[in-house]
């Protein structure tokens, strides 16, 4: 059996001891994220004829004072088309073709939260629940959900199965 340290050693420090929660926090919630968004899509059995990076490429106008997450180097999923406030801190993120995702401090939450709600409608999305510091949307392809708290916000976009 092997020690919790082993697992949490590498993001321990002497500096920043308070890091360790905010880690933890950041990787139980990319796991709640997936798998909402898995819950979400697990009842179809219909299968999408368009391919998931293909579906992504359409770009939009970028609204004022945003930069979108293929200008900010994502190349999957609909990153043309999903737009964080200029500026963002982005502390960590996946770019796959079956998902892509970003987290920030939760200091920005506010802001992101604000930009996704802003421009989500005018790029295609229809947000389907907004509350708590949360939002979750779709589109004919993909499955989205945003979730933040003080120390942590995160945004998961996944391909519809």
């Amino acid at each position: 059996m092997f020690a919790v340290s082993s697992v949490i050693g590498p993001y321990v420090s002497a500096r920043y001891p308070h890091r360790v929660p905010t880690r933890l926090r950041l990787a139980v919630a990319a796991c709640a994220c997936a798998a909402a968004l898995s819950a979400c899509g697990s009842g179809g059995t219909a299968q999408s004829s368009v391919s998931p990076t293909s579906a992504g490429t359409t770009s939009y106008a970028v609204p004022s004072g945003t930069v979108s997450l293929a200008s900010l180097g994502w190349r999957n999923g609909p990153a043309g088309r999903v737009f964080l406030p200029v500026g963002t801190t982005i502390d960590r993120r996946i770019d796959q073709a079956n998902v892509v995702s970003a987290f920030g401090p939760g200091g920005a939450s506010a802001q992101v939260l604000a930009a996704l709600r802003r421009t989500l409608p005018a790029a295609g999305w229809t947000v389907t629940a907004d509350a708590g510091g949360s939002l979750i949307f779709a589109d004919g392809t993909y499955d989205g959900a945003f979730t933040s708290d003080a120390d942590v916000w995160g945004l998961t976009i996944r391909v519809r199965r």
